[in-house]
This record gives structure tokens, sequence and C-alpha cells, in this order.
């Protein structure tokens, strides 16, 4: 669904986990680059995703949800299943963390966040040099050129 409690709970636990307070603004906010290029808006940062997934059935809506294969295996994926454990145990676990997240920031509102700039690459929205789709990508192309070379190496 994107930018569900589900989405805004995992981003909030990786950037307490990364000890980055100073993205706890933005990833709680409702909506965030208002002043940017881009404004992004999360209407459903308090529907919890499966109640998203039952109304689009219910509805008889064309629901699209696809995981990104690397995922599971990615810290996220740490972060999402710890999540899903801990939901279990606690049903509102997800809400109180978006909550805990809000909370936090009005604390530190003297931390700076990083300005929003563009990717020196593709031009998309970036605090960094590279944005975030770019340096995956690289990543994958690291990967692959690695395997070529484990291939070549590994053949007679």
């Amino acid at each position: 669904a994107g930018h569900n409690a589900d989405d805004v709970a995992e981003t909030v636990l990786l950037n307490i986990l990364r000890g980055d307070v100073a993205r706890l603004q933005r990833c709680t906010q409702v909506v965030t680059g208002s002043d940017g290029a881009i404004p992004r808006s999360k209407p459903f940062k308090y529907s919890y995703e499966k109640e998203i997934v039952m109304y689009a059935h219910f509805k008889k809506l064309d629901y699209f949800s696809t995981e990104c294969i690397y995922s599971p295996h990615a810290y996220r994926g740490y972060a999402r299943e710890f999540l899903k454990t801990l939901e279990r145990s606690s049903p509102i676990a997800i809400l109180d963390l978006i909550r805990g997240g809000e909370k936090c920031v009005g604390v530190q509102s003297n931390v700076r966040l990083p300005t929003q700039g563009k990717c020196d690459r593709c031009g998309y929205i970036a605090s960094q040099r590279l944005c975030k789709a770019c340096v995956l990508l690289d990543g994958l192309h690291a990967m692959r050129e690695k395997r070529k070379g484990l291939v070549a190496y590994e053949t007679p």
C-alpha cells in the first residue's frame, strides 16, 4: 500500500536503530517536502496495511502489492519481521512506535534535517549526492560485475 502505518513504523524503528533522529521528523510527518520540489502526502499514516488490503478486497478494488525480492534479507526486512512479532503480543505496537517517533521530534527540534537537493545522476530529490535509487542501482551493478568475475574465474 505504501506509506501506511506499518511502513511508517518500520521507518521510525530503522531511524532509531541507526541513531538517525534527524530523519524522524520527515518520516513521521503526514506531508513532507512541502517546501521542496515534490511534496509527498501519507494519508494512510495511521492505517494498518491489513486494513487497507481488506478494504480493497471487500470493495472489489484492484489492489497491487509486491515486495522487492531483496527486501526480506535487507535491514528493513528484519525490522518488518520484528514489528510483526511485536504486534502479535501487543497489537497497538505499530501505532505506539509512530507516536513515540512523533514525540521524539519535539525533543530534538534543534537537530537539523539534511537539506533536500537533487541527485547528481538522475535529478530526483535526494539528501545526499546520489538518491537511494541510484545507490541501489550501483550496488546491483557492482554485484553483477562481481558475479561475472566469479563465473569467469570458476569456469575452466
